[in-house]
């Protein structure tokens, strides 16, 4: 299989390289994220430099591959709605059409379990081992998860366009050793006393062990079931937010029990002030507290991976404990907790 991969760099892209290359690799071994394209260039993979607001470098991309992984996205919970929709949504429109005239077989695009989240002044909107079949929200008031439940709908619809084969991955709180952009943004939070519940407390989730994941985009690459179809991804196990998050924490090096919860309406109040004001200042920098930030602290959410079982062979191979012993590893081969929170 020639693969191409979007977001290579990253946490999730870098992975699915490596399990491409080597199927059975158990995990990262780098100690900054500046070597990551290091570690790439002693892989029998060809580097392209390119960015999704470049349509020129997307198109270059598809040549010659058999199969493209488009892992890459503007994800953040703050940003102007036409630089969403141009980088999560015209950058996939153009590689759609790059990888169908450049004769691609299969692509596999990784969006999140979040497009079907819901939230507003009055509820959080629980999600309880929802799956496939579950509809899009009629309105969002975020520009991440319009954007990314957009790209999703074309994505589906150039399903057999020119031969091309698409199908769609949603994980749920993807994590695990090499993650450089949530889990420190967490330990730093958590190390100031800033880090609180909010809601009830008792939020649960289904979280997405990256190798798991890794193996999800390959499985999805191969089955003759999966053009046409989405998948919510997950390590198969439900588990309250707030023990999963002192279990990443202790991995870290960072003992931390939850304080007080946070009211749902009065935090999702702040968030929407806050929201507005720096509307109307033109400020670059994120509110402290946003509407998407709220729904994800306070909400429960699990999914169903029995379509992903059924149709792709998938099962989830990485145990939560034993990702968690990885985790640690990880963060003691960067040199400890300060190394962490440096990112």
């Amino acid at each position: 299989m020639k693969a191409a991969v979007t977001g290579g760099t990253g946490f999730i892209g870098g992975r699915g390289i490596e399990k491409l290359v080597f199927p059975g690799h158990g995990g990262p071994r780098r100690v900054r994220d500046t070597s990551e394209v290091q570690m790439l260039k002693g892989l029998a993979v060809t580097l392209i430099h390119g960015d999704l607001g470049d349509p020129d470098s997307l198109k270059r991309l598809p040549r010659g591959a058999d199969v493209v992984f488009h892992v890459a996205a503007m994800v953040s919970d703050w940003g102007p709605r036409e630089d969403f929709f141009k980088y999560n949504v015209e950058a996939t429109k153009t590689l759609l059409s790059a990888s169908a005239a450049s004769g691609v077989k299969r692509f596999v695009h990784m969006s999140s379990s979040t497009v079907v989240w819901q939230s507003d002044f009055w509820s959080v909107h629980d999600l309880v081992d929802i799956d496939e079949t579950f509809p899009y929200r009629d309105k969002y008031n975020d520009s991440y998860n319009a954007s990314k439940a957009e790209a999703e709908r074309l994505v589906l619809a150039y399903n057999g366009t020119s031969g091309l084969e698409t199908a769609v991955l949603r994980p749920s709180n993807v994590w695990g050793a090499g993650d450089t952009v949530i889990l420190p943004r967490v330990a730093g939070a958590a190390k100031k006393g800033i880090l609180f519940p909010m809601g009830s407390g008792k939020r649960t989730v289904t979280p997405c062990h990256v190798d798991n994941l890794a193996r999800a985009m390959i499985l999805t690459a191969e089955s003759p079931s999966a053009p046409g179809n989405i998948y919510f991804i997950n390590d198969g196990v439900k588990i309250g937010y707030m023990e999963f998050l002192t279990k990443q924490l202790r991995a870290a090096g960072i003992e931390w029990k939850p304080g007080f919860s946070i009211p749902y309406k009065l935090a999702y109040s702040i968030a929407a002030v806050m929201e507005a004001l720096f509307r109307l200042t033109g400020s670059k920098k994120p509110p402290v507290l946003t509407r998407f930030a709220v729904a994800a602290l306070a909400g429960s959410r699990s999914y169903s991976i029995a379509k992903a079982r059924r149709e792709l062979g998938y099962e989830p191979s990485v145990p939560l404990d034993e990702g968690m012993e990885k985790l640690a590893d990880w963060v003691k081969l960067l040199g400890g907790t300060d190394e962490l929170l440096k990112f």
